[in-house]
């Protein structure tokens, strides 16, 4: 056995006599261009500050700007944008279509389901009642940035009216204080702070003369009677209350 690994180590030490010196100059600028191209592209798919490539185009600014302030910053744009050989067909798009970045955004098809919850678990998320309604339709859908935009953490990627009736929605709504009314009636004292209390899951601010009259103890009902004026969601964004 020893013999053999002595002839291949022999044969070994003689390739570079063997080449001769024009293919010893080839090997060593082989090695080079290797040992770069890889280092540029472990750059290009690591390294954060490769993201200012992606903005040299004029189209991609505003999702590197928007981008930057969010812990999703710190990420190289690749660790989402996977490299693959589609980039050839977005790059002659950009040559010869050069779209703006409202029309990149609208044709964009990227789902992000499995890179989401590499770092954001499953398990977690549900802990939060808006995830657990929806985690259904994102599992099938394979995405969360039907709702999430990754580049911009307090914009929605589409409203909510997009999937729910603002119309039924305004309605079922409407109703809140007709059924805090039932529900007092059946003895639920607890009912009001539901909404109206700094603990609240979707908390309503009191006015400054409710908190001064719960303070010199007094109930709901010592100063309001039934019924109660329909609370209004117009012009709110159903965030303000279901983020949670």
């Amino acid at each position: 056995m020893s013999a053999i690994w002595s002839t291949i180590w022999d044969r070994v030490k003689s390739i570079p006599e063997r080449l001769g010196a024009r293919g010893r100059l080839l090997v060593f600028l082989l090695i080079i261009l290797v040992s770069v191209g890889y280092s540029v592209l472990v750059f290009t798919e690591k390294d954060p500050r490769s993201n200012s490539f992606c903005g040299t185009c004029h189209n991609m600014e505003p999702f590197i700007e928007a981008i930057e302030p969010t812990p999703h910053g710190a990420f190289n744009c690749h660790t989402c944008h996977e490299l693959s050989p589609s980039v050839v067909k977005e790059l002659w798009i950009q040559i010869t279509e050069s779209p703006s970045a409202a029309e990149v955004k609208e044709r964009s098809t990227v789902l992000l389901f499995e890179k989401c919850t590499e770092c954001h678990k499953v398990t977690e998320l549900t802990t939060m009642q808006i995830h657990e309604a929806h985690l259904s339709i994102v599992e099938k859908a394979r995405s969360c940035n039907l709702c999430h935009n990754p580049h911009a953490e307090q914009e929605l990627a589409s409203s909510c009216t997009d999937c729910h009736d603002a119309r039924s929605a305004a309605t079922t709504h409407q109703g809140f204080h007709d059924m805090a009314i039932g529900e007092l009636e059946r003895g639920n004292t607890a009912i009001c702070s539901q909404c109206h209390s700094p603990n609240a899951k979707w908390e309503i601010p009191l006015s400054p003369e409710c908190i001064t009259g719960f303070v010199k103890n007094y109930g709901c009902f010592d100063c309001h009677e039934p019924p109660l004026p329909a609370p209004s969601i117009v012009d709110r964004s159903c965030t303000e209350c279901h983020s949670s």
